[in-house]
């Protein structure tokens, strides 16, 4: 295969990865468990998804930001992220990856804690304390096992390997409220059928970097071989 033509597969390929980044995917709260501590409704959250390939409904999600406001019916631009891609040292949505990864461990607690209201309730200020550690101080939500349980978090989950975070996804907004508040993060486990998980942006530089690494290769390779038929032909 020619250079050129090497090189243009290439563009084409990373093209066709890049658009999954600027689909706009949809999130409307659409309802609430009924529970509520110190007057905040905890998890469950249900949401609508919404994607170019469709919608689903009753997503059941939990909100990781004590301090931004939502209600019911809202709908914002999202970006989707697999938790798994992301590593501690990087930055979404002003969040780090570590504090990220904490959510998402302590996400995957609310299964065993099924049928215990006070449990998911210190699960959820858990998470909320982990992003608005402020935001939380004096609630009675915030007690000591949920204190603990934030600790522990913070403490494993930047040590934990990829896998298990593999089904855990994250839903960043990627605008603001007409009214100029931010909407909320969530994250649920598995992905909505609908989304196309966006890649983390350290994934996408990496391939950018292995795609430059690739052409130049290929350059290198096509020059020897101009050289080694001039020689020929003398």
């Amino acid at each position: 295969m020619r250079l050129k033509t090497v090189v243009l597969a290439l563009i084409l390929s990373f093209v066709c990865v890049v658009p999954r980044v600027s689909f706009a995917d949809t999130l409307q709260l659409t309802g609430v468990s009924g529970q509520q501590v110190d007057g905040e409704s905890i998890y469950p959250y249900y949401l609508t998804v919404t994607s170019p390939s469709g919608s689903n409904t009753l997503v059941s999600m939990s909100c990781l930001s004590f301090n931004r406001g939502i209600s019911v019916g809202q709908t914002w631009n999202v970006s989707v992220y697999s938790v798994a891609s992301i590593a501690p040292g990087a930055t979404i949505d002003n969040e780090s990856g570590i504090d990220i990864l904490a959510d998402a461990y302590l996400y995957n607690q609310y299964a065993a804690a099924a049928g215990n209201a006070q449990l998911i309730s210190d699960i959820q200020f858990a998470i909320w304390s982990i992003m608005d550690p402020s935001g939380v101080v004096g609630y009675s939500g915030f007690d000591k096992n949920a204190q603990s349980l934030a600790a522990t978090a913070l403490s494993v989950a930047p040590t934990l390997p990829s896998s298990n975070f593999a089904n855990d996804t994250l839903f960043v907004p990627s605008d603001s409220y007409p009214s100029g508040g931010e909407p909320q993060e969530f994250m649920t486990n598995p992905a909505p059928p609908v989304v196309a998980v966006t890649p983390e942006p350290t994934s996408l530089l990496l391939l950018g970097t292995g795609l430059l690494g690739a052409v130049g290769i290929l350059r290198r390779r096509a020059v020897k071989a101009y050289m080694y038929s001039v020689r020929e032909q003398r």
